[in-house]
């Protein structure tokens, strides 16, 4: 069994469940609405104002942090009217907050037997079940509550709970797809980066032992290996890795361009030099690789031929309109052709789509001084030397992505050089 990632659905100071309190009394105020006003509008039986005295009264019990004196007034309400749904919906919610999920999860249970589609009250089912080791009934109830529940906060405890699950469980896709739309919903959220980082090196590297099982001699056996040479920064022994694989399938799709991007930040010159060969290999196998139009456009731009990056540039727009590299390049292209103007609209494009891409930065603010806005440029230019600080104090953590940090590293220093080099 997987280690579960318990601070994936702890939430800081809140209830045992992982739910913050906070949360769980907007839902008090929110998420019951339907069922309540369902219950007012089939008053019961023996209606008299007691039950609506006591309704108000565990409210207060609960927005006060008291879920012990609410569950006593929500059992009186029971006592007088069983089939109050909002009382069973309401109990199940102190019953939560008071730490006694298996209590509350039956009481869930009773409102969603009447009503299936509230989401929240299935959310928090789920999260009362996972609280009690009821994994299989968590998982089915995290699920359906995950697809459609509206309140952010919830749907992201009940999708951390749910991922954490099936992690567990050793259902790893589901878990990666889970994660995935955990990552849409808070793309900043520290704990959930690390759940998508976990989970994906786990299916690497089972996929890795299963190829190496299969075919321990087969090209793409050697494309992983020099993958895996590649991000831990042996470039001798990455390009050895992919000419082998080369060689045994001569178009093995990806392989020229991966070896041309190890070639590209050898040590030595000579690999250096051999690394746009490869990326016009990869071209010539892949029309539509627009990275590898990037490379060539960049290496064009290094040798000053700017109408031919202009064509590699536009082809890669043509492929991908929504390629930072492309946005990026074409903007220098036409920086370099003294229209900037134009050029701040294809760099604001590039960081857009990459808002961590120092160097376009820095050449958008170029492009905005020379456009005639220094109040842009000054802002853009602090943003670069903001991100790279940021990127130099963080070079233990590029260590661990050599290839990414010598791209990095050089186009940093091309940002630099690059008022001397374009006009």
């Amino acid at each position: 069994m997987l280690t579960a990632i318990q601070s994936l659905y702890a939430d800081g100071q809140g209830t045992r469940a992982g739910l913050p309190w906070r949360i769980v009394l907007v839902l008090l105020l929110g998420a019951l609405t339907d069922l309540t006003v369902q219950a007012r509008a089939q008053p019961p039986a023996n209606d008299d104002t007691g039950v609506t005295h006591l309704a108000q009264q565990a409210e207060n019990d609960l927005h006060n942090q008291r879920p012990d004196l609410a569950i006593a007034a929500y059992q009186k309400i029971l006592s007088i009217d069983p089939k109050n749904l909002s009382a069973h919906s309401n109990l199940g919610l102190a019953y939560y907050l008071h730490g006694d999920f298996a209590l509350a999860a039956i009481e869930f249970k009773i409102a969603l037997e009447s009503k299936p589609d509230l989401w929240n009250i299935e959310a928090l089912c789920g999260l009362s079940e996972a609280a009690t080791g009821q994994n299989a009934k968590a998982v089915e109830h995290l699920n359906m509550a995950f697809q459609h529940v509206d309140d952010p906060p919830l749907r992201l405890a009940a999708g951390k709970r749910l991922f954490s699950l099936l992690y567990e469980a050793g259902d790893l896709n589901r878990a990666a797809a889970i994660v995935a739309q955990l990552q849409e919903l808070d793309p900043k959220n520290i704990d959930v980066l690390y759940a998508a980082h976990q989970v994906y090196s786990v299916l690497e590297s089972r996929a890795f032992l299963s190829m190496a099982f299969l075919s321990p001699d087969a090209a793409r056996m050697y494309q992983a290996r020099g993958d895996r040479m590649a991000q831990m920064g042996k470039t001798t022994g990455a390009i050895a890795a992919y000419r082998a694989a080369i060689a045994r399938d001569p178009h093995l799709s990806g392989a020229h361009f991966s070896l041309g991007e190890a070639l590209s930040v050898s040590p030595t010159e000579a690999d250096r030099a051999q690394a746009e060969n490869e990326y016009r290999k990869a071209l010539a196998d892949n029309s539509q690789d627009e990275k590898a139009e990037c490379r060539l456009g960049e290496i064009d731009l290094q040798h000053m031929d700017v109408s031919g990056a202009a064509q590699y540039y536009k082809n890669a727009l043509e492929l991908q309109h929504d390629d930072p590299d492309a946005n990026e390049g074409y903007g220098m292209v036409l920086l370099a052709l003294d229209s900037p103007g134009e050029a701040t609209k294809y760099l604001l494009r590039a960081v857009q789509l990459d808002p961590t891409n120092a160097a376009a930065y820095y050449h958008l603010s170029q492009a905005s001084k020379k456009a005639g806005d220094p109040v842009a440029s000054k802002r853009e230019l602090q943003e670069f030397l903001r991100l790279k600080a940021q990127r130099d104090n963080l070079k233990h953590t590029f260590s661990d992505l050599p290839l990414e940090a010598a791209r990095q590293n050089s186009k940093s220093q091309d940002s630099q050089d690059s008022s001397g080099k374009i006009p």
